[in-house]
């Protein structure tokens, strides 16, 4: 379990200030939504967790490590499952060296020469087996991600962030390139791993209102600004955030 404060955090870039004095704290277990139109700084919040993007000013940590901290950065990136916009997997692997790439402390010299011979790790056999029938990528396992549509690699970058039950999940768009069914399941795949067992502390950002209302906890940005933090926004609300400024 990991918690997470963002205490004043200004990210710029060039000209362009992204987040703008943004204030957040959850606590261990927690789950958190991030909702906005394109530019609003979700994917730079995000970033920021992970101590990547040019910081001016502010502190950010997760549990007692700062991410921007050269000598904790490698500690906190190994204990958090990341989803970012595209999957952001290599297109010459394989699709499951791809999905335990992330892991690869867990398994060392011997678990790469069981990839080479297209066999998944032994200690992550059993667990990627579960993620990849639970998110019907089963069959794309040996396919190279060039091979793969966006939904698909979009599924397998899931089941990499979840293989190695880490203390933090962040997914930034994670419903991107999906169906509504497909949608759904990757949202609930997600939900399901942070409130059971393991606890997960989540971050998700999204663009889309029906997935932040699955959310007990919505952070509404503007323009790098905080303006709702709490339960789900009101259609109200939802469409005074997505309104175009008045010029």
């Amino acid at each position: 379990m990991t918690e997470l404060r963002v205490r004043g955090l200004v990210v710029q870039h060039r000209d362009s200030v992204a987040v703008d004095g943004v204030d957040v704290s959850l606590a261990s277990g927690e789950q958190l939504v991030v909702l906005g139109s394109s530019g609003a700084g979700k994917t730079t919040l995000l970033h920021a967790l992970l101590g990547a993007g040019p910081r001016v000013q502010g502190d950010v940590s997760v549990g007692d490590l700062d991410p921007y901290d050269p000598t904790h950065r490698r500690n906190v990136r190994r204990n958090t499952g990341i989803i970012l916009q595209g999957g952001d997997l290599v297109p010459r692997m394989r699709a499951r060296t791809a999905a335990v790439s992330g892991c690869s402390h867990l398994f060392g010299r011997s678990g790469w020469w069981a990839l080479a011979r297209g066999h998944t790790p032994p200690p992550l056999r059993d667990r990627l087996t579960e993620l990849a029938s639970r998110q019907g990528v089963t069959h794309l396992l040996d396919r190279r991600v060039s091979e793969l549509s966006g939904g698909e690699r979009q599924r397998i970058a899931l089941v990499r962030a979840l293989l190695g039950r880490p203390g933090l999940l962040l997914a930034d768009e994670p419903t991107a390139g999906l169906d509504p069914a497909r949608a759904a399941a990757a949202v609930e795949a997600l939900l399901s791993h942070a409130r059971g067992a393991a606890s997960t502390t989540l971050v998700v950002t999204t663009h889309d209102p029906a997935v932040a209302a699955r959310f007990d906890r919505v952070l509404a940005l503007r323009e790098g600004r905080v303006v709702h933090d709490g339960p789900a926004l009101s259609a109200g609300q939802v469409d005074e955030l997505y309104a175009r400024p008045v010029p």
